[in-house]
């Protein structure tokens, strides 16, 4: 995979190399790649008073200081607050061909401007475009993992992943698989981005098929071009938006197994086991 992308961008020389880098600050700081790390790095980015829902922040990783390195296309991140609340931190790096992407508000997306790739911001992973259509593990853009401390600042460590390339997404199934081994009969809780939003009716199919209680559904009510984003509790409060995009469920992990596989479902995200929230 790595030398068929080397190949890729090599015959894009020329003037359809200009458009590709668009996005990056120079030629000469695009080839200034970040170093392997091999430290634990733990680095603060904002507080969370800072990033209200569906708002977002640039930001380097590692941020060593130095204006040349930080600025480096390959250290460039983007913390996003998306409007259910959930903080994600995501390398802005296309997994396409290396352009940078831009998180767009009002639609809840991750668009990339060269080629036109679209990525969940909930999961990374890319729901149209060309790096949609790239196999597994290709199609999800790398993620930092994310602590919000009881003073509610935001820290960052953990690169899963590799910028450029892409990120094993599906093995997050393995915590939910572990606790149908173990503890099939205890009711876990996930939240649960869709690939795209869908009707308030389906939302309440896909609850009945897999028997998951809502905890909580994501959505909104269309303002004309705008969009008012709604969190609620109840099937009945559900049914009245005009679309849903994500859900917090309960349900047996078996269940959530099921559920991994529908047509409409990214991926369940397990939370806590039921009470520990």
């Amino acid at each position: 995979m790595a030398r068929a992308r080397r190949g890729m961008l090599k015959a894009i020389f020329g003037a359809a190399f200009a458009v590709t880098i668009a996005p990056f600050l120079s030629w000469g700081r695009f080839l200034y790649r970040q170093e392997a790390v091999k430290e634990q790095i733990r680095q603060k980015v904002a507080n969370i008073s800072e990033l209200p829902p569906n708002t977002r922040i640039n930001f380097p990783f590692p941020k060593t200081g130095d204006p040349k390195i930080d600025s480096d296309p390959f250290r460039q991140y983007m913390l996003i607050r998306t409007p259910a609340g959930e903080v994600r931190a995501l390398s802005k790096v296309c997994v396409h061909l290396w352009c940078l992407w831009e998180y767009i508000p009002d639609l809840n997306e991750c668009q990339c401007p060269c080629h036109g790739s679209v990525y969940n911001p909930d999961t990374g992973v890319a729901i149209r475009g060309p790096a949609y259509y790239q196999p597994y593990p290709t199609n999800a853009l790398p993620m930092l993992k994310v602590e919000i401390d009881e003073n509610g600042d935001i820290y960052v460590s953990q690169l899963d992943g590799k910028v450029g390339y892409g990120r094993e997404w599906k093995r997050d199934l393995t915590r939910i698989q572990k606790i149908a081994e173990s503890s099939p009969d205890t009711d876990a809780v996930a939240y649960v981005p869709l690939w795209n939003p869908v009707r308030a009716s389906r939302a309440a199919s896909i609850l009945k098929k897999y028997n998951l209680k809502l905890v909580k559904a994501y959505g909104y009510l269309a303002r004309g071009s705008a969009k008012e984003w709604l969190a609620v509790d109840t099937v009945e409060d559900a049914a009245k938006m005009d679309a849903v995009y994500a859900l917090d469920v309960m349900a047996k992990p078996r269940d959530l197994l099921r559920l991994a596989e529908d047509k409409d479902v990214i991926m369940p995200l397990l939370r806590t086991p039921a009470g520990q929230r």
